[in-house]
Formats: structure tokens, C-alpha cells, sequence
């Protein structure tokens, strides 16, 4: 079985990106709290994800950079050639449902 949940905080604005034809998708990666802490304060992995179609609009609109998601899907590995003509190897989680745990854009319209 290959399913994965996670919670954590989005490092990046979200960029969506067109692929060909009624074909979008998001690159992000998701900062998640590690239950050990150091003394410099907590500390976290960072999982790169990836998102495709509806779940990629819906994260596009409502989500930010800092913004706190639920996220369920699977990991994917994968590899391309880059310019240096070196194997890059990339292990990522794609994204099948979100949560939005939170939402600044309403939060900061309530506050102003």
C-alpha cells in the first residue's frame, strides 16, 4: 500500500503551471514539525509535493506561502537527466486531497 498523510506548512507561494491541454499542476514543498527539538528551537523535514488537476486549482486559490495543510497521497519516485547530463533522483509526494487547516486570506478580511 503506498499512502501517505501529512501536516505542515507550505514553504513557497503556489505557482501554477499549465501542461498542455486542460493539464495544470503545482510544485511546493511541505515543511513538517519533527517531534524531536533542538536547542535552537523545533525542527523540520521538508517534502517536496506535487499536485495535479482539481486538487492543484483548489490549493492554487485558497492556499500561501506559511499556510499550515493537511495532505493526503502517495510518494512517487522518479528521475530525469539534467544540463550537466548527470541521474537526478527525486522522491515526492503526490497530493490527492488537502485540508486547509487554516486560510489567511479570510482570517486577514475578518482582522482589517
Amino acid at each position: 500500500m503506498n499512502q501517505i498523510g501529512l501536516v505542515g506548512r507550505l514553504v513557497r507561494e503556489i505557482e501554477l503551471k499549465e501542461i498542455g491541454e486542460d493539464k495544470v499542476v503545482i510544485n511546493n514543498t511541505l515543511a513538517v514539525t519533527k517531534r524531536i527539538k533542538k536547542e535552537n528551537g523545533p525542527q523540520a523535514d521538508f517534502i517536496p509535493i506535487v499536485a495535479w488537476g482539481q486538487v492543484a486549482k483548489l490549493m492554487h486559490l485558497y492556499c500561501e506561502k506559511g499556510h499550515m495543510v493537511g495532505l493526503t497521497g502517495r510518494i512517487q519516485s522518479r528521475s530525469y537527466i539534467n544540463k550537466e547530463e548527470e541521474t537526478v533522483f527525486i522522491v515526492e509526494m503526490v497530493v490527492e486531497e488537502v485540508h486547509f487547516l487554516q486560510n489567511k486570506k479570510i482570517e486577514a478580511a475578518a482582522a482589517g
